[in-house]
């Protein structure tokens, strides 16, 4: 027979960070107003795992962050699961960098303060070689998508298009 706990053990709060183990407040407050500007919801555990992210430092394994936060905060740490899938989202929605090394390990880091990530998506066509800028911000959304899903980063990415036979026949 399963046993389930009679009670379900409290999230991680920013007030069990232990005294100046905290990352620094204008940073984190930096980062949780970029991700309230992509739509990502800032819980608890978001907010101890962004304190983590920061004073774990730039290129931080999963598992090196999830150390820090152990010696940061008094009682249980977020599961590595939790952990895991809070990086994700945080790659997802552009805070966050995920860099696979040579090694395959994933290291994290916080990614530039603009949204395009530095990314630079360009049309080519196919028949002409004509560049063509694209700044289609929906373009970019999945191109970084597909890539984090994959644990990479896009920083810039060529189409090759060519012209649909609908247009073709209109120009005629």
């Amino acid at each position: 027979m399963l046993v389930f706990p009679e009670h379900r053990r409290s999230p991680p709060d920013v007030q069990k960070i232990r005294p100046g183990m905290e990352a620094s407040g204008r940073l984190v407050r930096q980062i949780e107003r970029r991700c309230r500007a992509v739509g990502f919801k800032m819980t608890g555990v978001r907010r101890v795992l962004l304190h983590g992210i920061l004073e774990a430092g730039e290129g931080a394994t999963a598992v090196e962050i999830w150390k820090t936060l152990g010696m940061m905060i008094e009682g249980h740490v977020p599961s590595h699961g939790s952990l895991q899938r809070n990086l994700n989202l945080l790659v997802e929605h552009g805070v966050l960098h995920r860099d696979v090394g040579a090694d395959r390990i994933w290291r994290y880091r916080v990614a530039p303060k603009d949204g395009t990530m530095g990314m630079a998506v360009t049309f080519v066509e196919a028949d002409t070689g004509r560049e063509i800028a694209c700044d289609a911000p929906e373009v970019a959304i999945l191109l970084r998508r597909i890539a984090a899903r994959h644990g990479l980063a896009v920083r810039e990415a060529s189409i090759t298009v060519a012209p649909s036979p609908l247009h073709a026949v209109e120009a005629r």
